[in-house]
């Protein structure tokens, strides 16, 4: 009876020793996933894995918004504003007359209107969606190149007219309150084929 005892203590006493495994739990945390199995013991430790939830600071797709994005759309506003056009104001004569040189010269200004339209209209056929259009265009260009002929302090309107020929009678006048000293006009005409235009350019002198 001694010896079982003795045998049955030296075998507890020898599982005691032994360090004793961990349990795996039957009860798997939320949000977490074991490693294979085979590899639970005191020598490894269970791998989780963070579920990626969307972050309510950089939105659903969780990543942070990128600083050269940012700089690039700074940089555009900073480039916008620079190419802002600043008016020129010129400072007052006190001169209520033009010198000679200065005067606005009817002829050359005739010369560019008829050269204008001549290259514009050159084989073009009436169509009135198209001539309006056109007749904006024209009026743009001849006040653009008339004030490369530097003409300053004169305000210059410029008026184009396209209409179809069809052998009718057409009549075209203007009147206008001015200081017949300072102020004058000049006008081109065009016609060929179907389609003829008037042009107008009107020039005030301005202090």
């Amino acid at each position: 009876m001694s010896d079982r005892l003795t045998m049955e203590a030296l075998e507890q006493h020898q599982h005691d020793g032994v360090p004793r495994q961990r349990r795996r739990s039957s009860i798997k945390p939320e949000g977490s996933e074991s490693t294979a199995p085979g590899l639970v013991g005191p020598n490894f430790r269970r791998m989780s894995r963070i579920e990626p939830r969307p972050s309510i600071q950089y939105g659903l797709s969780g990543r942070r918004p990128s600083q050269a994005s940012r700089r690039t759309s700074i940089s555009g506003t900073s480039q916008g504003t620079k190419h802002h056009v600043i008016p020129v104001r010129l400072q007052n004569t006190y001169r209520m007359h033009p010198e000679s040189k200065e005067k606005f010269n009817a002829g050359p200004v005739e010369k560019i209107m008829k050269s204008v339209l001549e290259s514009y209209l050159e084989g073009e056929v009436y169509e009135h969606k198209m001539c309006a259009n056109l007749a904006q265009n024209l009026s743009d260009v001849i006040k653009s190149r008339v004030k490369d002929l530097g003409f300053p302090r004169y305000k210059l309107v410029c008026n184009v007219l396209i209409g179809e020929n069809s052998s009718q009678a057409v009549m075209m006048t203007s009147r206008c309150l001015w200081n017949s000293d300072t102020d004058n006009f000049a006008q081109a005409r065009f016609s060929k084929g179907k389609l003829f235009a008037i042009a107008t350019v009107f020039a005030t002198y301005f202090e």
